[in-house]
């Protein structure tokens, strides 16, 4: 590898860009609404996250057109207006904050909102909403969870795939591709007991090294997901604490 290959954010050459910026949030929050800048790094994390709006919309029994105009008017609306001075007190974390800011909205403005013609306001963001009915149709029924358990739910999803996203990304930039296929399915565990072992055809090593590349690339996604926490919470917030409560609610289904 030559001295000038890009180099990831844990110092290894994968011939990636530069890391997921872990100041995003931190941004939004020093700056205000108001900056550009600060706006810009806004409409990223939005469009980025904008998926556990539309969950926790169609957890509280709404349908799916009626949760894709909560989703539209409350980006719109954030976006629009100085939504973020109105939130010191959640300002540690965007997750809570978002969460605490939709709630205010479906509470109060919600009524005014559904009284504009629908359609009629622009998405501020650019997001995926037409295969969002899809995706919710294709999550696994959890019974007993509270909307609120299931936002939480739904954004540590979007934090695990994001990392194995940019994990996969890494891999196959340095030409690795075929090995993240590989051991991909194995990262949660060992395999199943009925689950054949890799074979040198698929890896290219024998069984102590596809070992080792799998403990390798298990601590490379713990990397990325503690980034990928860290571009959402604020300067001073614990990254580690926020991780362990989106792994927990990984858990609650």
């Amino acid at each position: 590898m030559s001295a000038d290959s890009p180099r990831s954010a844990d110092g290894e050459g994968f011939g990636v860009g530069a890391a997921f910026p872990t100041t995003q949030w931190s941004l939004v929050v020093s700056a205000g609404a108001g900056a550009e800048e600060a706006r810009s790094a806004l409409e990223s994390l939005c469009r980025q996250y904008w998926y556990p709006i539309y969950h926790f919309a169609r957890r509280q029994g709404r349908a799916h057109h009626e949760a894709e105009d909560v989703t539209q008017q409350f980006l719109a609306r954030l976006l629009a207006t100085n939504g973020i001075g109105a939130a010191r007190p959640d300002r540690g974390k965007f997750r809570t904050f978002l969460l605490t800011a939709l709630r205010h909205f479906l509470t109060d403005e919600w009524r005014h909102a559904t009284a504009e013609k629908r359609g009629g306001g622009q998405t501020a963001v650019s997001i995926e909403l037409a295969r969002a009915e899809q995706r919710f149709a294709e999550e696994p029924a959890e019974q007993g969870v509270t909307p609120d358990q299931a936002f939480d739910r739904a954004w540590a999803v979007e934090i695990l795939e994001r990392a194995v996203s940019r994990l996969r990304e890494e891999y196959e930039s340095s030409g690795r591709g075929p090995l993240f296929s590989a051991l991909a399915p194995r990262l949660w565990n060992n395999g199943k007991a009925n689950e054949p072992a890799l074979t040198p055809d698929q890896t290219g090593m024998n069984a102590h090294a596809v070992s080792m590349a799998l403990n390798r690339l298990r601590h490379r996604l713990g990397l990325r997901l503690r980034e990928e926490v860290a571009a959402t919470v604020a300067d001073g917030a614990d990254p580690d604490e926020e991780l362990r409560l989106l792994i927990a609610a990984l858990g609650n289904n």
